[in-house]
């Protein structure tokens, strides 16, 4: 199990955390409505300090991709109890190409746009509508959301 730690298990996860999420469109106490992502824990969301950019919550960043990493190997440890995964190393160099490529996408789109890293979110919300997503492409018409409340 320890030989597919680092070749398999932390590259899914990388992966899966950038791809896979859970957004959340939320009224944030004393600012404006905004679009949330992820899951379990909201980690990231519009800034409000300028257009453009985000805001990152650490916290909740650790603990979601502690979640997603639990799950990944819990996964591969079951399959690997069950059938021995042999697994080629070009494979493991496709993912960490991957992972490589996601995380300097993110790093030069984060230096870009003048976006904000705290330790927590700083703010309360109240939850309008959900729902996943794959690589943050869903409807963000914000009339249609407040409509389905009511609000």
């Amino acid at each position: 199990m320890k030989k597919l730690l680092f070749p398999l298990t932390l590259p899914l996860t990388i992966i899966s955390f950038s791809i896979f999420s859970k957004w959340w469109y939320v009224i944030a106490i004393d600012a404006k409505d905004v679009f949330a992502y992820g899951f379990p824990l909201i980690y990231k969301c519009e800034g409000f300090h300028t257009s453009m950019s985000t805001q990152y919550f650490l916290t909740e960043m650790a603990f979601n991709f502690l979640c997603y990493f639990a799950f990944w190997l819990l996964f591969i440890g079951m399959i690997n109890k069950f059938w021995n995964i042999q697994f080629p190393k070009y494979i493991s160099k496709l993912f960490w190409y991957v992972c490589s490529i996601l995380f300097g996408a993110f790093m030069y789109l984060s230096c870009e746009f003048d976006d904000r890293y705290l330790l927590k979110r700083p703010f309360e919300i109240k939850l309008i509508d959900c729902g996943l997503t794959v690589l943050e492409k869903h409807s963000t018409d914000r009339e249609k959301y407040l409509k389905l409340k009511g609000n």
